[in-house]
């Protein structure tokens, strides 16, 4: 059974039965939190073993991300931006992970039926809502993402194939909309680590709004900037390993990412 966090890690108090009026205490926590969470995650997806159900998913995705790059070569540009934007989905795609390492740490024994309980009550109206602006988030980070390309590299017209990936490491505009790229997709990183490091786990975990669930998030990562911007740049390395080795490496990354999201979200609620 996942470990709870010692009484230095306060539950959370509510002021009244009102959901509305809910007042959530947040703790401090160190990098030693981040990398127990970690160790907490590993050993949680190796008790639940889902890289099959993640395989099965990635795969069809994959495919028709290939099939449509190779139908319609003007989409190039965007296969980067997707796949970079895809970590912006972090905290709804590895939400189910997170119910199960919630459930293993509950009863000891990650069953998907108790799991799925809570989608199975009001707090999937507010899981829903915070989907959607994941999805808001992430499409226009795209239309930023074409916004820079078509004021960079796009100048030079179109590029096919191999020619598209000598322009963008040879060519000026190339590395500036490398720069430029990186620097936004930053500031949407920012937004996504701020705003759904807690606000799914809590939803997950708790009757709360959507507007609780995102105002007690900005709470948590305004009390500890350093580490969670730490947990954010663990993220990236993570997801970036995964991503290098294509579906096998995300079959595993996603999972771990989401069941040690669970365990970083009870260090700092719970």
């Amino acid at each position: 059974m996942s470990a709870i966090p010692s009484a230095g890690h306060s539950t959370l108090l509510s002021t009244s039965g009102d959901v509305s009026r809910r007042e959530f205490r947040i703790n401090h926590i160190n990098f030693n939190d981040l990398w127990e969470s970690l160790r907490l995650g590993v050993a949680d997806w190796r008790a639940c073993r889902t890289e099959v159900m993640v395989l099965a998913v990635l795969s069809p995705v994959a495919a028709i991300m290939l099939g449509a790059v190779t139908a319609a070569p003007n989409l190039l540009p965007f296969l980067f931006p997707v796949c970079a934007g895809l970590a912006l989905l972090g905290p709804m795609v590895t939400l189910w992970f997170m119910a199960l390492s919630r459930e293993r740490e509950r009863s000891g024994v990650a069953l998907a039926e108790a799991a799925a309980a809570p989608f199975a009550t009001p707090r999937l109206n507010t899981i829903e809502a915070l989907g959607m602006l994941s999805i808001a988030l992430f499409l226009a980070w795209l239309a930023v993402a074409g916004i820079v390309y078509a004021h960079t590299l796009g100048q030079s017209g179109p590029a096919r194939g191999l020619e598209f990936f000598v322009r963008v490491f040879t060519t000026a505009a190339g590395w500036e909309m490398i720069v430029l790229g990186y620097l936004t997709g930053a500031v949407f990183a920012l937004v996504t680590l701020c705003l759904g490091l807690v606000a799914f786990p809590l939803a997950l975990d708790e009757d709360v709004t959507v507007w609780q669930a995102i105002t007690v998030s900005a709470r948590a990562f305004i009390k500890n900037p350093v580490v969670v911007l730490g947990w954010g740049f663990i993220v990236a390395v993570i997801m970036a390993a995964g991503t290098a080795l294509v579906l096998l490496g995300l079959a595993v990354s996603l999972p771990v990412l989401g069941h040690a999201t669970w365990h970083v979200y009870r260090r700092l609620m719970a």
